[in-house]
């Protein structure tokens, strides 16, 4: 099959669009400027927080630090970097934790996940006990859901009784992780879900409109204590956290980002990839 050309308008470009033909016929000239450049070099950022248990294994975090050209990114992603960022320097200033915490910014994921399987590959011989990612904007966190051995429920538990005063609730599903620890998480290793609200992402996400000024600084504070207190539980939990089923390929979408965590808005219905960010 022949590709042919693709557009479509945001959101806010759609709305306005629609007040313009309130007034009247309106003219409409679509420039699509993509075009496929050729392969290039991208790569991860990686930085620990030393544990001061090397045998007890390393929790993964971190977000993707590209972005589609046409914004700056500030939903997808580098509001997941620096929330997790954040998080893990709160638990450094606070002490040495048991395990080591390993922030990673991936290269590459908007164009294939390329920095997530890459990270897999290279640190395929080190321990991992845990991997979670934050890559849905900075609205607030609502619920969360996990992948632990049975060794390690109480882990859970512990974390439900920690994010309750900040407005989050246990989910009854099954932590899938997302693009960039998917790899990780398919060799077994245990994951936790911080479920984000997609009220407003899918309005600005890959697009001109995701910028800066979209970001809810009161909102964006409660990822901060959510990933805080998530690792100062996971990081420091005296119990083995031992490897878990692989979750499902499908659900390995973002926090938040299925259907059923969606819903609508506005009369609109969001259509949602199966695996997307």
């Amino acid at each position: 099959m022949k590709p042919i050309a693709a557009a479509a308008l945001s959101l806010p470009d759609a709305d306005q669009l629609e007040r313009l033909l309130k007034r009247g016929p309106v003219r409409l000239k679509l420039l699509v400027t993509p075009e496929f450049k050729g392969e290039a070099e991208s790569g991860n950022v990686i930085a620990d927080v030393p544990g001061s248990d090397p045998n007890a294994g390393i929790v993964l975090i971190g977000g993707h630090l590209d972005s589609w050209d046409l914004g700056t990114g500030a939903i997808d992603d580098a509001s997941g970097v620096g929330i997790t960022t954040a998080a893990a320097k709160r638990i450094m200033d606070a002490g040495q934790p048991r395990r080591t915490i390993r922030v990673v910014w991936f290269g590459a994921e908007e164009v294939g996940g390329f920095g997530g399987e890459a990270y897999a590959k290279a640190h395929a011989s080190e321990r991992h006990v845990f991997a979670s990612e934050s890559d849905f904007g900075a609205d607030r966190v609502w619920k969360f859901e996990t992948n632990l051995p049975d060794s390690a429920k109480a882990v859970g538990d512990r974390l439900a009784t920690a994010l309750t005063p900040l407005g989050i609730s246990r989910g009854r599903g099954n932590a899938g992780g997302g693009t960039d620890v998917g790899p990780v998480l398919r060799t077994g290793v245990a994951g936790i879900d911080l479920g984000q609200s997609g009220l407003r992402y899918f309005d600005y996400h890959h697009t001109p409109d995701d910028t800066l000024d979209k970001i809810d600084p009161e909102q964006l504070r409660q990822n901060v204590a959510a990933w805080t207190a998530l690792l100062a539980i996971v990081a420091n939990a005296p119990e083995d956290i031992g490897k878990v089923p692989p979750p499902r390929t499908e659900s390995l979408a973002p926090q938040g980002a299925r259907m059923s965590e969606i819903g609508q808005k506005s009369g609109r219905i969001f259509a949602v990839r199966r695996i997307c960010d």
